[in-house]
């Protein structure tokens, strides 16, 4: 079984997605970001990081997509220590992950279509394959009329929404999404949580930090408090 096999096997069926112990993070000089973290977060569970701003939800989301690595501790993401992969099984690991930051990250100069194709471009999935998921997804998130829009001419809510579909595209194994409801009214807020919860049905893994309450307080998922860099508290949904 090549290394790619084997990764997939690994995201697709073990118990266990994210493990996190005892992870810090500082920065220069002496800025405590995270302190002495440790979580599990099973395959296939929705996943909500909540705390006021500044708390460390960013910077856990980007511990785990290995975007920064910790100052101390241990991350494993499917049983692979993500912070000891090299090359090839590095690449294809964050090939898995999608992820959509409150900054967006979006090519400013390229079309709504072209933002969304991308993670499956490097994938070399069929063209025609492509084509038929950037209009489903616009769809479903109400951008059809987007399709051929250059991404640095929408507004906030729209690029939020388009970060949000090239971050599902590739039918990742692990979704990271920081802030997805920001800038959206409750009607697009309702259709980005079904689009996430379709994705959580395919069996994907969904780590989202927010403010609002409106997306985490109905329903069975766990809620991880985080304040002033440690877990304040971990608890399940009301329903």
């Amino acid at each position: 079984m090549s290394s790619q096999e084997s990764t997939e096997e690994a995201m697709a069926s073990g118990n266990t997605m994210i493990e996190m112990i005892k992870v810090s993070r500082t920065y220069h000089p002496n800025i405590t970001a995270l302190s002495e973290i440790s979580l599990s977060i099973e395959t296939g569970e929705m996943f909500f990081l909540i705390g006021p701003s500044g708390a460390g939800k960013t910077t856990l989301l980007k511990l785990i997509s290995n975007m920064e690595v910790p100052t101390k501790g241990l991350i494993e993401i499917a049983g692979h220590n993500i912070n000891k992969l090299k090359g090839n099984k590095l690449a294809y690991l964050r090939q898995k992950i999608g992820v959509a930051y409150q900054d967006f990250k979006l090519l400013n100069d390229r079309t709504v279509a072209e933002n969304i194709a991308i993670s499956m471009e490097v994938s070399y999935k069929n063209p025609k394959t492509i084509k038929k998921q950037v209009r489903d997804l616009l769809d479903q998130l109400q951008l059809t009329d987007k399709h051929n829009s250059l991404t640095g001419e929408l507004s906030r809510g729209e690029q939020q929404r388009v970060a949000l579909a090239r971050s599902v595209a590739n039918s990742p194994r692990l979704i990271l999404v920081d802030e997805p409801t920001g800038n959206l009214d409750a009607s697009t807020t309702k259709r980005v949580m079904e689009l996430l919860n379709r994705s959580k049905q395919a069996g994907a893994t969904i780590v989202i930090a927010t403010h609002d309450a409106s997306i985490y307080k109905q329903g069975k998922h766990r809620v991880m408090e985080l304040r002033n860099g440690v877990i304040h508290s971990l608890t399940r949904g009301n329903t």
